[in-house]
């Protein structure tokens, strides 16, 4: 088959670089071309690529995923007809760095990125099909739905830490049900003691009639023992902490109402839409944000050669280390799919092996025979989810749970063998994790 291979070095504002391989010679047909991203110039490339080769002469580039510069850039030269691929920025540097150790230049990168077809094993070239508007949609709702996530977990961990420094901590000290109150009325320990136990005690039962107020005994002997500490109110400035954490509120607020509006009105329904009846919602542990989240990103499951190119792409493949008759097991992952992918298929496979007995089995092994903490067992188990989710996307069929034996098993028997035989004991969970309780 005749080939040539265009590596593009995308630019978000200069001219991008190409460079023309013959992958049979390993001869470069042309280095440095210039253009930007307008169809005249694109077309030049293309039919420079095609000079002097015959009619059946198949076209692939190769490009990164540089900000959105690669999608018209690929959207173009789909339509001509290339194969086109897309890679992480990390295989380019190796591959320039293996082949021009001492230089860098954009030019070097173009070369670089051609010669990845053939010095790239062909599982780790992932073949790009221009994904629908919606699909796209659903992609970026994705990632902004992760940004909500991230904003609350960073205003929780502020509060925390704030309470810590000036409360001496909250987990023991005043119920989480209790403490937006607690914060907008009662945060100065002066505040606290002056108006005493018995009465916060009245006032409490005054908005939770139905509540226990035992908890506000030692909310007030901190602020005694506070008050001791500063001497003085001003030292630490609550009236200004308050103030900042009514400000920090009023942003969860926010961010909470976004997150409810974006899933309710416009991520699940577009979902919905594009994936009316998904396998997906077969697996015990994904839901339809889950399962959105993997339809936007894997796009057309067949680029993938089969399950372990799946698996390797998810970036939940552990990392292998041979040398003569030694092989290194129980490496580390190598984390290079999408984040958002790999932290789905964690939140994931936590819950499944919760329910299907097989995960649990492997969840079970990895703390019990291998040592593993937590984390990593649930990272096994998320390897295996994956290659789970393969086959069941290219067969477009249910997920079926199965016993040990490979024997089709309700969701209620897999989670009675699951408690029967496959429960971590509690004392082998403390001696797993990093951080102990004193």
């Amino acid at each position: 088959m005749n080939v040539r291979v265009i590596g593009i070095d995308l630019a978000v504002k200069a001219k991008h670089t190409a460079a023309i391989l013959d992958p049979a010679s390993r001869h470069f047909l042309a280095k440095g071309i210039r253009f930007r991203t307008h169809p005249q110039d694109m077309m030049r490339v293309m039919e420079r690529a095609r000079k002097g080769a015959s009619e059946e002469v198949t076209i692939v580039v190769i490009l990164e995923a540089t900000a959105m510069s690669w999608f018209p850039v690929g959207q173009f030269f789909h339509r001509q007809g290339a194969e086109v691929y897309r890679v992480h920025g990390r295989a380019t540097k190796t591959q320039r760095q293996m082949s021009w150790p001492h230089a860098r230049s954009d030019r070097l990168d173009s070369m670089a990125l051609a010669l990845l077809y053939v010095s790239t094993p062909p599982r780790r070239l992932y073949r790009w099909f221009p994904p629908s508007s919606e699909l796209m949609a659903l992609q970026r709702m994705g990632r902004e739905l992760q940004r909500l996530v991230k904003m609350q977990t960073a205003i929780q961990q502020r509060l925390q830490a704030l309470n810590q420094w000036a409360w001496g901590g909250w987990e023991r000290l005043v119920p989480a049900r209790y403490r937006t109150w607690v914060w907008q009325n009662f945060y100065d320990p002066w505040t606290v003691t002056g108006l005493g136990e018995e009465w916060l005690i009245c006032r409490f039962l005054e908005v939770y009639p139905e509540e226990d107020p035992d908890w506000i005994q030692r909310w007030v002997q901190r602020a005694q023992m506070l008050q001791a500490l500063y001497q003085d109110s001003d030292t630490v400035g609550y009236d200004h902490l308050s103030q900042f954490i009514a400000r920090e509120l009023e942003r969860m607020t926010w961010v909470t109402e976004q997150r409810t509006t974006l899933v309710k009105e416009h991520f699940l329904p577009l979902y919905r839409q594009l994936f009316p009846q998904d396998p997906l919602l077969s697996f015990q542990g994904i839901g339809e944000r889950s399962a959105a989240i993997y339809r936007s990103f894997i796009g057309d499951v067949t680029r993938f050669r089969n399950g372990d190119a799946f698996v390797s792409w998810t970036g939940m493949h552990p990392r292998s280390s041979q040398s003569g008759d030694a092989k290194r097991p129980h490496m580390p992952l190598s984390k290079q799919g999408p984040n958002l992918i790999k932290a789905t298929l964690y939140q994931n496979a936590d819950v499944a092996r919760q329910w299907d007995v097989q995960l649990a089995q492997i969840y079970y092994r990895q703390m019990v025979d291998y040592g593993k903490h937590h984390t990593q067992a649930v990272c096994a188990v998320a390897s295996h989810l994956a290659r789970r989710i393969y086959p069941v996307l290219c067969e477009n069929r249910p997920y079926q749970l199965r016993d040990l034996d490979g024997h089709p098993i309700s969701k209620e028997d897999s989670r009675a063998l699951i408690l029967e035989r496959f429960q971590v004991p509690e004392s082998l969970r403390q001696q797993r994790r990093k951080h102990r309780q004193a």
